[in-house]
């Protein structure tokens, strides 16, 4: 039997609308693009419907466009003339260049927190965001364990102390490049060189050798695109074991 539909409470709702507001309209933006990512409700190469984003928000037009704009500036939407905003085509070989780009930032802010840690800073911030990336491990949703990896370096770049370490990578996208990087590898199978390359960083920054932990973050980024490049391989294979099954039906 249907349940009966429980009476929405005025307050309840204006406090959440109120609460919604206090939010800048250009990061709710950002982050309902997020979500929709997430929900395979937007896809490479689909529409961004603006419109639809401004009335689901109960927004103006003007934070969706500045929102599209900043996405455009990390090459996650295409602004075309004709077809507004439409999420960037992407490619394996595109995330595997990505990571080109983002281990030498993460290397320079893995060595600054490693020399601010030798110097007597705070790990707390670090150490937290390891146990929680540890946790999330065992977790069902692979995204959310590779969230929690880029957790750990914004903790890393924060106690380095150069805020324009974290700005270049959320420049650079990485929050929208890691939601394609789930769908081509599969990280659970791989859980355990995730762990153990991240045991290895932490450790070494903890220690406050920044060389050492740059090296293992170099060589994180080529085990990752040896994957991503294992995944790329696979793709013919099974597109032929798919075809052969077909002739046998």
């Amino acid at each position: 039997m249907a349940q009966p539909k429980r009476p929405s409470h005025p307050l309840l709702k204006s406090d959440h609308r109120e609460a919604a507001r206090k939010i800048p309209g250009t990061e709710r933006v950002l982050e309902h693009i997020l979500s929709e990512l997430d929900a395979g409700r937007l896809i490479p190469g689909s529409r961004v419907n603006a419109a639809r984003i401004a009335q689901d928000l109960e927004l103006s037009a003007a934070p969706v466009r500045e929102a599209l704009c900043v996405l455009a500036g990390r090459g996650v939407v295409e602004l075309l003339p004709d077809r507004g905003a439409v999420m960037t085509p992407i490619t394996s070989r595109d995330v595997r260049h990505m990571w080109e780009i983002i281990a030498p930032v993460g290397c320079v802010g893995l060595e600054l927190a490693a020399k601010s840690i030798l110097a007597g800073a705070d790990p707390t911030a670090l150490v937290a965001a390891y146990d929680s990336l540890r946790a999330r491990a065992s977790e069902p949703a692979a995204l959310r364990f590779i969230l929690a990896l880029n957790e750990w370096h914004y903790a890393a770049n924060a106690i380095g102390g150069n805020e324009f370490v974290t700005a270049t990578l959320d420049r650079l996208g990485v929050v929208y490049w890691d939601r394609y990087l789930v769908g081509l590898i599969d990280v659970h199978a791989n859980i355990h060189g995730y762990l153990e390359n991240y045991r290895r960083m932490h450790e070494a920054v903890l220690a406050g050798d920044g060389p050492a932990a740059s090296a293992v973050l170099r060589f994180h980024a080529e085990w990752s695109i040896g994957l991503i490049r294992k995944a790329e391989a696979m793709k013919p294979r099974a597109r032929k074991s798919r075809r052969r099954q077909e002739i046998r039906q």
